[in-house]
Formats: C-alpha cells, structure tokens, sequence
C-alpha cells in the first residue's frame, strides 16, 4: 500500500533524529541489559536533552523529557520531545520497548499487546489507535532495546507480526544508519497515516 500525504515538512524532524542518534552513540556502551527499561530510557533522555539544548545539532532549542502524561487519560509516552515556547510544545514522542519483553524469551508488545489492565500495550498499535502521538504530527519513534537473539531475527518477526496484524501498512524498511528503520502506518480509528522511526540499540553482550 502506497502512503503520498505524509507530512515531509517537519523542520524540527531532522534535529530530533540527529539527537536520537548521538545521543545512542554515546550512552550505548553504558546501557545494560540487565537493568529496569525505565533506567535505560532515562540515561537515554539526559543524554537527548543536554544535546538537544546546548546547540550542538541545531541552533534551535529542543528539550527532551521522560514520560509525557495528558490531562485527560493516563496513556503516556516514555519520551517526548519539546520546543522552548510558552507551551512547551511537543514536536515528537517516542516509546520504548524491550526485545523480548520483561521476564519472557520470545514474546514481544512492539507491534500489539495486551496489558495486565486489559488495555492495549502494543507499540505500534497504541500510535494506530491514537492513545500515542499526536495525529497533528505525522512523525514517531520508537526505541527498541535488543537483549537477547539478533536484530535480524527481531526484524524478521516484528515484520511478519506487522503483516498478520495490520497487512495494510509498510514493513520495516532498513534506512542509512546502521539498526535504524522506517514504517508507515494508518490510525485504526480516524483517518490519515504516519511515519514511525525505529531505533534498536543491541545490548546481548552488554
């Protein structure tokens, strides 16, 4: 399936990618597999903001924060990024996600998932349903903490949980930067698609 509307003129997109980037480069080497996520995520998002602020990618200010919460429901975001305007405003959000996921071998909620509240836990599915993101933002992310197998073999399988689940959207797609791919997708429940950009960082011999 071909997607034509996505947004290409997010100005802020390419800073925010190139954050991510440098910011896995850096703390890759101290991330261990053995801790919590919400440590991991939290060594990541120091890292984002002190680059994304100090003017070291761009000369606009981008903070990064950890777990965006709404007034309005209790679905939060691990990661979300922000200008330095009276709003704060929020240009891109990210989730993290463990391969496989805590105290399982080859169980995985990247693509869909069920959490122990009955509420969908999936990381794509909660950008599809709009319970993630912002569907006036056409650009998400999502961080992948590999800690066991190979990043082939993930990829292999969240590829193929992508064509049982939603046999609509684009696969993973492999993009120039090593362990870095690129999908689109349609929300569940209202019109309109987005882009997602995965970053897996490998952490099974960390």
């Amino acid at each position: 399936m071909q997607f034509d509307n996505i947004d290409n003129s997010h100005k802020y997109l390419k800073d925010i990618l190139c954050i991510i980037r440098q910011g896995i480069s850096q703390k890759h080497p101290t991330l261990n597999k053995k801790k919590r996520e919400g440590l991991k995520t939290q060594q990541l998002v120091e890292i984002f903001n002190v680059i994304g602020t100090t003017g070291l990618v761009s000369d606009t200010w981008i903070g990064a924060q950890k777990e965006h919460e709404r007034e309005k429901d209790t679905n939060k975001e691990d990661v979300y990024f922000h200008l330095n305007d009276d709003n704060y405003t929020r240009v891109f959000y990210v989730e993290a996600k463990r391969l496989p996921k805590y105290k399982s071998v080859n169980s995985e909620e990247y693509v869909t998932g069920v959490s122990t509240s009955r509420n969908p836990s999936g990381g794509i599915q909660r950008y599809k349903l709009g319970s993630h993101g912002n569907v006036e933002l056409k650009y998400n992310g999502i961080i992948a903490y590999i800690e066991n197998k190979s990043i082939e073999t993930w990829l292999s399988h969240i590829n193929k949980r992508i064509s049982e689940e939603y046999p609509n959207d684009s696969l993973l797609a492999s993009t120039d930067y090593e362990n870095e791919f690129v999908s689109t997708h349609s929300y569940l429940q209202k019109n309109g698609t987005f882009m997602m950009h995965h970053f897996w960082i490998n952490l099974v011999k960390n």
